[in-house]
């Protein structure tokens, strides 16, 4: 923002006045700026921002289970405030220029003065910068693609990191009316960019992502026990053909009935006749049993035990979910649970803990599609990511607390290469086949990693 002022100021040819409410609106029109960046990446430091949130087990998991809602109202959120910064953009240059002391006056003057043409204009530069960092990060990734030089790679990822913020610096000081100066090409300018870029490539190198490969295969976890779609995910029948395989885990669902009944299933609800779709927990298991086949989980732990083959069961949580749901699972199946190295995880946090006071010994493990919160410091054994919303700054920094992190659902070869070079313990898949003999070559496939500036950019 020092640098938007000193701009701001030089266009004005002026210094704001020394009035109380010029100040107050600046700076208030500062934080409003910072907010807008925040989503666009803010230089990619917004992952600092993002996983510092200090938010506890109970509200993760509120906002997990309401993520939808939240999202959907949150972008509108945005896109509105983004919008109203744009058509007011000028606001800024506006409050410099003004002798008056009557910030809000200027405000509304800016904002009349906007039309629908000119505001059409700078919404379109904003979305070529978005669409221009995108197709640089996907292009210099093309590049490496085809050509695994080592220098390639990071003169590439140097240039992504000095690039995209300096065309947000441009774009934003545009919007705001600041004129920037002509320059010509000089060697010198042309050195000196040049050694940006290799200094943010140097830096790079130096990064545990990039420097340091993955030294361990990740561990194969078969997710709802269906393998090439050989199968009813979360039924016995499933669980019988693939643990014949002796991968180390199948994952599996479970939900709480209105009974407090624990069936094998992946969805919240079930297609009840004349009441549509309604949530496993607001139903009791003969209403289940009257319209649908279900598995008992009892059932399906006995015959998992039997067959000698460990799970990872997801204990699936509602907004209805019962508050005692963790501590009534473990002690109906405390003796069943403790026969081999199961592993409960959830994002019901409170549940976890639940598990944990009644069997100690087990591991449980946070669910997590988000990627923000300073979900490091909770108590559980493993965390188990999305792939879609994993990067690197949050798989680094649960990693670094030792314990294992797996991704889910890995699927696709692009994917499962990424999650392995981005060091995964395991990861959760319905293609446990493709992930068992697929071979990672680190040199090769390294460029997939320059992908991964998407989600710190955009």
């Amino acid at each position: 923002m020092a640098l938007f002022y000193y701009g701001l100021t030089s266009t004005a040819h002026k210094r704001v006045n020394k009035h109380l409410s010029p100040i107050v609106a600046i700076l208030v029109s500062s934080v409003y700026l910072f907010g807008l960046l925040i989503p666009l990446g803010l230089f990619g430091f917004s992952n600092f921002l993002k996983f510092g949130v200090p938010i506890s087990g109970a509200q993760f998991t509120w906002i997990t289970v309401n993520r939808y809602a939240i999202a959907i109202t949150a972008i509108v959120v945005y896109f509105v405030f983004a919008c109203f910064g744009i058509w007011a953009s000028h606001y800024l240059l506006n409050v410099i220029r003004s002798n008056q002391n009557q910030p809000l006056q200027v405000l509304k003057r800016t904002v009349k003065a906007t039309t629908l043409k000119s505001f059409s204009r700078k919404l379109a530069i904003v979305l070529s910068m978005l669409v221009g960092v995108c197709l640089l990060i996907v292009g210099l990734a093309w590049i490496n693609q085809y050509d695994s030089n080592t220098v390639m790679f990071f003169l590439s990822k140097g240039m992504i990191d000095i690039l995209a913020p300096f065309a947000e610096i441009v774009i934003i000081s545009r919007l705001l009316g600041i004129e920037l100066a002509s320059f010509s090409p000089t060697p010198l300018l042309t050195m000196y960019a040049l050694g940006l870029v290799i200094f943010a490539g140097l830096f790079a190198a130096v990064s545990p992502v990039y420097a340091n490969p993955p030294m361990t295969k990740p561990t194969i976890i078969v997710h709802r026990g269906v393998i090439n779609q050989n199968a009813v995910g979360n039924t016995i029948a499933s669980l019988k053909r693939n643990s014949q395989y002796h991968f180390p885990f199948i994952e599996m669902d479970i939900q709480e009935t209105k009974d407090h009944q624990f069936i094998c299933a992946h969805d919240n609800d079930l297609r009840i006749p004349k009441k549509g779709n309604v949530e496993i927990d607001q139903l009791s298991l003969k209403t289940i049993k009257r319209y649908h086949h279900v598995d008992m989980f009892g059932d399906y732990l006995r015959i998992a035990n039997k067959l000698k083959q460990p799970l990872i069961i997801e204990l699936k949580v509602t907004n209805h979910s019962d508050q005692q749901m963790g501590t009534r699972f473990a002690k109906q199946f405390k003796p069943q649970l403790t026969v081999l190295p199961h592993r409960v995880h959830s994002i019901g946090y409170p549940f976890l803990r639940q598990v944990k006071r009644q069997i100690p010994g087990m591991d449980i493990g946070l669910v997590t599609m988000l990627n923000f919160g300073n979900i490091g410091h909770y108590h559980v054994d493993f965390y188990t990511l999305q792939h879609l919303t994993a990067n690197p700054f949050l798989i680094s920094s649960v990693g670094e607390t030792g314990r294992p992190v797996y991704s889910w659902t890995d699927d696709s070869k692009l994917s499962m290469v990424r999650m392995e070079m981005l060091g995964t313990t395991g990861q959760v898949t319905d293609q446990a086949f493709r992930l068992q003999h697929l071979r990672v070559n680190y040199r090769r496939d390294r460029w997939i990693l320059l992908l991964n500036s998407l989600q710190n950019y955009l």
